[in-house]
């Protein structure tokens, strides 16, 4: 059986098709335009664990603690800035209303029990005190993220005084979707680990939780 095509295909032209890809291509470029302008962005801080099981060190089996407190000790309230990477001049702030104290405290708590750092009442206090939150935006066609944190940490015994005090940081990196609260958070909760870890590695630390408050 013999097919006989018609002209009802006369108006898919090359020319047409050439057009509506070009139409397609500057609307896919302008959904991907780098930005010319940025709006403010408030993060809520929701403690999730970033850091891998094998990045927490082995503590003593005699490490315990019998509290966590947190003070949030920071000057500047905004935790950092977006900024255009091809424009570094337009800017804008990122803050946070969530308890920055609190949020701490959870990380904190989450960290020692996968250190396995017991909680024990004869233990000391682990009191830290938050100095510093920063964190960057690079807003191209996607976002790379950066940020740290930076504490104080203080073992204590019963009564209040000291035995053991240091500033531990940690900072990391993230990439993905612009002004987005995950990729925030992602960035803000592996700081905050990487702080926690740094400071079971402190030797001081490791010493002074097992016989401080003893």
């Amino acid at each position: 059986m013999k097919v006989h095509l018609t002209g009802t295909f006369d108006r898919f032209t090359l020319p047409t098709v050439r057009s509506a890809l070009a139409i397609l291509l500057v609307t896919l470029g302008a959904c991907t335009a780098i930005p010319t302008s940025l709006s403010p962005v408030a993060i809520p801080l929701q403690y999730k664990t970033m850091a891998n099981p094998g990045e927490f060190p082995a503590l003593p089996p005699c490490a315990a603690i019998s509290n966590v407190q947190v003070v949030d000790a920071r000057s500047e309230r905004t935790i950092g800035k977006r900024y255009v990477e091809t424009k570094p001049s337009i800017t804008a702030p990122v803050s946070t209303s969530s308890d920055v104290a609190a949020w701490v405290r959870t990380g904190a708590l989450e960290t020692l029990r996968r250190a396995g750092v017991a909680q024990n009442a004869t233990g000391p206090v682990l009191r830290l005190i938050v100095r510093q939150i920063v964190t960057t935006e690079d807003v191209a066609r996607r976002s790379g993220y950066e940020g740290r944190i930076l504490l104080t940490a203080e073992l204590r015994r019963k009564g209040g005084s000291t035995c053991w005090q240091d500033k531990i940081e940690g900072a990391s990196e993230n990439y993905g979707y612009s002004g987005t609260a995950d990729n925030y958070q992602e960035t803000l909760n592996h700081s905050l680990d990487r702080a926690m870890i740094r400071l079971f590695n402190d030797p001081g630390f490791q010493r002074n939780v097992c016989s401080c408050g003893r």
